[in-house]
């Protein structure tokens, strides 16, 4: 199955401009995020090729998938050069961490801020470890000046967590509780650093950790995730991490930054790339549920599996465009929330599996005399046509079905 970036941009590849009033916090797939940065599949696709295509990662789950993954990381990432370290990172943010509406400026970590990326001495802004020095990420090697893990963040947002573990119970940190500090932001896109903590986190672990037999050159013994759970750790549990990073798709700000952190260190963050990787390589730890999309529509992030707490994710019909609210059907779950508008699809719990259905590409005639009959039925327009009553024939993409 191709992947739903491909679809939508098969026949838009051009290099972005700058532009005013871009929201920063719009998702990957959300129609600001596509119009305002359409060449980040471009760069997407020339990263992951060979055994390392998409079709390669689909197919391949668990430990395995850890491995395939971790091997590109260290195949690519070019922090063990010697021309890197933390102090380096201070005068690339500007490059990397863009403010689409600011040229010069830079997007803060948490709260979202725009901040003159010219680097000050500290009194701006200042370095955060996303997984903190103090549990494993020393500022001295690879993962401790890792531009993809290590974020520019306002003083005072950067005091307030400490190396505080994230999650949502007491003790813990929540990006959530830092209000987003962009009038560029907009509510309709759900703005939150949730999403992107989490991601990476994923991320070191995936680069430093250590599955099993599969570890590259830059492996740390102490970015192993599944050891470094609870207050003393870097994440709650690994429910809150699925949890977060699949209730918040990754933004604009996310796409901007990852291939400004390639540009500068030769690696990318798979997760942000492709999102329903995190529950195929983790998905043994939690319950899972089984999703799937019919074959008229497409999905982004194109989810395989959910948890309990369910995800967020984007339509699309044949055509590229959302399909329409009447006809969506969603099963597995009644606790859901579909937007035309914006085309995405908010599945908030489920306890089964869900399955994703519109029949908006099918017209309904009356077939009853051709009940047990094997003779396909068109409209005028030359288009496979369907009943869907009981005792009668439906046919869809050439097979016919009894009610």
């Amino acid at each position: 199955m191709k992947r739903i970036l491909l679809f939508i941009f098969a026949a838009t590849i051009a290099l972005y401009t700058f532009a005013q009033n871009v929201d920063m916090q719009a998702h990957v797939m959300s129609d600001e995020g596509k119009a305002a940065y359409t060449a980040y599949v471009a760069k997407q696709n020339a990263y992951y090729t060979g055994e390392y295509s998409y079709e390669n990662i689909s197919a391949t789950t668990g430990d395995a998938l850890f491995g395939l993954l971790n091997e590109l990381m260290g195949n690519t990432c070019r922090l063990e050069s010697g021309s890197f370290s933390y102090n380096s990172l201070r005068n690339a943010y500007v490059d990397v961490d863009k403010d689409l509406n600011r040229s010069g400026y830079i997007i803060g970590y948490y709260d979202g801020c725009s901040m003159d990326g010219t680097w000050d001495g500290g009194r701006t802004y200042n370095r955060e470890h996303t997984w903190p020095q103090s549990k494993g990420a020393d500022k001295g090697i690879s993962m401790g000046h890792d531009m993809q893990s290590v974020r520019p963040t306002s003083v005072a947002v950067n005091s307030d967590r400490g190396n505080t573990a994230y999650g949502e119970s007491s003790g813990y940190y929540d990006p959530n509780d830092v209000a987003i500090n962009n009038s560029y932001y907009k509510p309709v896109n759900m703005g939150s650093y949730r999403g992107d903590a989490a991601r990476v986190i994923l991320y070191d672990y995936l680069v430093y950790g250590k599955v099993g037999s599969y570890q590259n050159s830059l492996y740390n013994g102490d970015a192993q995730l599944l050891d470094k759970l609870g207050k003393s750790g870097v994440f709650e549990n690994v429910a809150i991490i699925l949890k977060w990073h699949m209730n918040d798709a990754p933004s604009l700000t996310e796409m901007v930054r990852n291939d400004g952190g390639q540009a500068y260190q030769g690696n990318r963050n798979p997760f942000i790339d492709f999102p329903e990787i995190a529950i195929e390589i983790l998905g043994s730890e939690v319950s899972t549920y089984n999703v799937t999309v019919s074959n008229n529509l497409a999905m982004w992030p194109a989810y395989r599996h959910t948890t309990d707490k369910g995800f967020v994710a984007y339509l699309y019909n044949s055509q590229g465009k959302h399909p329409q609210a009447a006809n969506l059907h969603v099963t597995g779950t009644n606790n859901y929330t579909y937007d035309q508008a914006l085309g995405r699809l908010i599945v908030t719990s489920t306890n089964s599996a869900v399955s994703i259905t519109s029949y908006e590409a099918e017209t309904a005639v009356d077939d009853s005399a051709l009940d047990h009959q094997d003779a396909p039925i068109y409209d005028i327009l030359g288009r496979r046509v369907t009943r869907m009553q009981h005792g009668q024939i439906y046919i869809r993409n050439g097979q016919k079905f009894v009610y």
